[in-house]
């Protein structure tokens, strides 16, 4: 079955749900389905993280496609592996996933640009470390609705940095969303290129959640407060003050990251701080531009507003 048509490591993450994002995660030559486990779960808790194992043994170093030479492909053999690989991820989308990522370095990068190239529609989102890919990419079916990060070395020998752009390039002309980060070293992963693919992915962890989902928090200390929308991947939605007496607040900014954007999460924010002060019986000088413009649409709420002496 195409199931279990790869030796394969399944972990849930701690925060998985029936129907949540589905990551499938390629190891590079010499490695196994344990590489990038444990890394995409912490990155990504609210997924299933499938790993499978690359079935080609190049002189006992696991591979997901035969090769000639460094950055020589068999063609022929990538081509039947990739179809083979698609097969293996669509079986797996079930129930239907709210995302489906792919996360690859070296040759796992390499192979699952070709399930990429061959298959649009498979993935919605995927990170190519260090990726070679050595054939024309740039002629296949649109891609609209790709978001890709690329992760490559500016001093990497085995993936030329020109390669790099022109993937990049290739995608882009598909109609893929592409962003592209660089280290200085060479075919390492770095600390900090991790931290760059974990950001992105948090990024995409906002986007996932139901903002109707997550809890506003009221919180003040030392004359300060705010109301504050929190999202599992960190991200921050906020309304703040500054208290000028026990009966009343000067509201000073609303700050809603981009990943939220469009969502209404600055007018539950409005809405959250209408409901404590009126409980609380304070008064509100709005000079936040975005809580001024609220007040000004809604007159019917000017009964919390501070009116002059």
């Amino acid at each position: 079955m195409a199931k279990d048509g790869y030796i394969h490591a399944l972990r849930d993450g701690p925060g998985h749900v029936p129907g949540g994002p589905l990551l499938f995660v390629f190891h590079g030559t010499g490695g196994d389905e344990n590489q990038f486990l444990g890394p995409a779960l912490e990155a990504m808790p609210e997924a299933r993280v499938i790993a499978p194992r690359g079935d080609v043994s190049e002189g006992g170093a696991l591979r997901f496609f035969r090769r000639t030479a460094e950055g020589v492909y068999d063609f022929e053999d990538l081509a039947r592996r990739t179809d083979a690989m698609a097969a293996f991820v669509a079986a797996h989308r079930t129930p239907p996933p709210s995302a489906t990522l792919g996360l690859g370095y070296s040759n796992g990068a390499n192979f699952l640009a070709s399930v990429i190239d061959r298959h649009p529609g498979l993935f919605s989102h995927a990170v190519l470390m260090h990726p070679l890919v050595t054939w024309e990419i740039a002629a296949g079916a649109p891609l609209a609705g790709l978001s890709v990060l690329i992760t490559a070395g500016g001093r990497d020998p085995i993936c030329p940095p020109e390669r790099t752009g022109a993937l990049a390039e290739a995608l882009e002309s598909r109609g893929a969303r592409l962003r592209v980060w660089w280290h200085p070293g060479g075919h390492e992963v770095t600390p900090a290129e991790w931290a760059a693919v974990t950001a992105w992915l948090g990024e995409l962890r906002a986007r996932l959640e139901d903002p109707e989902t997550l809890e506003i928090r009221h919180e003040e200390a030392g004359g300060k407060g705010r109301w504050v929308l929190r999202a599992a991947s960190g991200h921050e939605a906020e309304m703040t003050y500054s208290r000028v007496s026990p009966g009343l607040i000067i509201l000073d900014h609303t700050g809603v990251p981009d990943v939220f954007r469009g969502r209404g999460l600055g007018q539950r924010l409005h809405a959250a701080m209408l409901a404590t002060v009126r409980r609380e019986g304070w008064k509100v000088i709005p000079l936040c531009p975005f809580a001024a413009a609220q007040f000004r649409r809604h007159p019917e709420d000017a009964d919390v507003l501070e009116t002059p002496p």
